[in-house]
């Protein structure tokens, strides 16, 4: 933790909100419950806010706030829908490139950066902006579902005999069942 050099203003507090199970939020800077109104409005003021779960002391600061933007928008339409594009697609952009520089970038096919020169990064830059993350999963899920299909279809005329067998045979155990105790009771009459 960095500590400030003396004369030199001290970094202002975080406003701590707690949220309780009810939902209801408490600011513990001025000891009372406030709404999602009113923490927006403290963060358009400049002021830190961080929300803590009471019970499981989890920052909820990221989802109270995506929260409050979704209120906003639904009470009015003043945020343009390509502002929140971009907030969704730049999201997905951070955290494809946490994966790719992370230790299993590795593994992502086109994040290799090993022996790469400029003009290769700025081309795979290019061919990542032309094609989606999105479109690339969805090609995926279909090819596996395509081969999951595949390998049902393969099975399925293998297990169905096996389940007609199956009957069949609980069907004679139980005949045989009936049989042996008409046996038992004709024994007991003679």
């Amino acid at each position: 933790m960095e500590t400030k050099p003396e004369g030199q203003e001290p970094d202002r507090p975080k406003r701590v909100i707690k949220r309780y199970s009810n939902r209801k939020l408490y600011d513990t800077k001025d000891s009372r419950y406030v709404t999602l109104m009113q923490i927006a409005e403290m963060v358009r003021n400049s002021e830190d806010v961080q929300i803590i779960d009471n019970n499981s002391k989890d920052d909820l600061t990221e989802v109270t706030l995506a929260q409050i933007v979704y209120e906003e928008q639904k009470n009015s339409k003043n945020v343009p829908l390509q502002t929140l594009k971009e907030l969704i697609h730049q999201r997905t952009e951070n955290v494809l490139t946490q994966l790719r520089e992370g230790p299993i970038g590795r593994l992502i096919p086109g994040a290799s950066r090993d022996g790469r020169d400029e003009k290769d990064l700025a081309d795979a830059k290019q061919d990542a902006q032309k094609s989606s993350l999105v479109d690339q999963a969805k090609g995926k899920l279909e090819d596996w579902q395509h081969q999951i299909d595949e390998r049902i279809k393969a099975v399925l005329p293998n297990l169905l005999p096996w389940q007609h067998l199956q009957l069949e045979v609980k069907r004679l155990s139980q005949r045989i069942d009936e049989l042996e105790t008409k046996l038992k009771n004709a024994a007991k009459k003679d």
